[in-house]
């Protein structure tokens, strides 16, 4: 769950949204392609299947100086993460499967 001053702006989980309810994977250590938040690939660092972590993720390691859409720019927010499962891409590199 992905939220800015309390309100979420994106979520997979189960239930809740539009867009709820599909785990959202990405290729850990990538964050530099931009298919995924560098706070968010940093935050996963170290954790197990199965953890939950509070991620607060600052400016410059999520959308930094121009903000997206209803995120503005210089905007801190927090990612509600759930790691569900690890798995080998098909080039070889680990990929996290999250919920969050």
């Amino acid at each position: 769950v992905a939220k800015w001053k309390g309100i979420t702006f994106m979520t997979s989980r189960q239930g809740l949204g539009v867009t709820g309810g599909t785990p959202y994977g990405f290729d850990v250590g990538n964050s530099e392609r931009g298919n995924v938040l560098k706070g968010l690939d940093l935050g996963v660092e170290g954790m197990k299947v199965g953890g939950q972590r509070l991620v607060i993720v600052p400016p410059e390691l999520a959308y930094g100086k121009k903000g997206v859409q209803e995120i503005p720019p210089n905007a801190t927010i927090e990612l509600d993460v759930e790691l569900l499962s690890i798995k080998q891409s098909p080039f070889g590199s680990p990929v996290k499967i999250v919920e969050g």
